[in-house]
């Protein structure tokens, strides 16, 4: 199984990357914030899931393992294959879904592209107590911007720390609110004590 893939990006289209990797393209289809940062060269790393079918193979990719979760729970869900759960993701930041799954707001499920009433509902039935409930809250995993952009400067090709170490140690400064440069200064000497 693939679980990421590190590699130069050789293009950014309406709705995938190509990422260059041991000498290979892959086409990587994405959600529109992976886009962004796929696009502004502030990750070379991308959390893929990968769809086997009888006529294709196809790679979806996300900037963080979180989203790349909720994409597989999306799955999950009757009437939700990958395109439509891409659509979703977005259209809807992470926090606004698990918003609308906390507070069963099927308006705001109904709001995405291709997404009706029927399948609002049935999304909100099947997710709620697996996105609300399990090993870590999701309201925990969520990043501030300048969290997101210290973690993806982190885990670039440049500093190459491993996101799950990088991510612990923009945890423990959390509270103190800081701008991403100074947070990535900040990070760096918790990551050079714990090395």
């Amino acid at each position: 199984m693939i679980d990421s893939i590190r590699g130069e990006v050789l293009a950014v289209g309406p709705d995938h990357v190509v990422l260059a990797a041991g000498g290979v393209g892959f086409q990587i289809f994405c959600p529109t914030e992976t886009l962004r940062v796929c696009h502004e060269r502030l990750t070379d790393q991308v959390f893929v899931h990968l769809i086997v079918r009888d006529d294709s193979i196809q790679l979806y990719g996300f900037a963080e393992p979180e989203e790349r979760e909720l994409f597989r729970k999306l799955l999950t869900v009757g009437q939700v294959g990958p395109r439509l759960a891409l659509q979703l993701l977005s259209t809807l930041p992470r926090r606004e879904f698990v918003a609308a799954l906390e507070t069963n707001d099927v308006e705001r499920l109904t709001s995405v592209k291709g997404i009706g009433r029927k399948t609002a509902q049935r999304i909100l039935l099947d997710l709620k107590d697996k996105i609300t409930a399990g090993e870590s809250a999701m309201s925990d995993v969520f990043l501030s911007p300048s969290e997101e952009t210290a973690l993806r400067a982190l885990t670039s090709k440049a500093l190459g720390f491993p996101a799950r170490e990088a991510r612990r140690a923009i945890a423990e400064l959390r509270g103190e609110d800081l701008p991403a440069e100074q947070l990535v200064r900040r990070a760096l000497e918790i990551l050079g004590q714990s090395g």
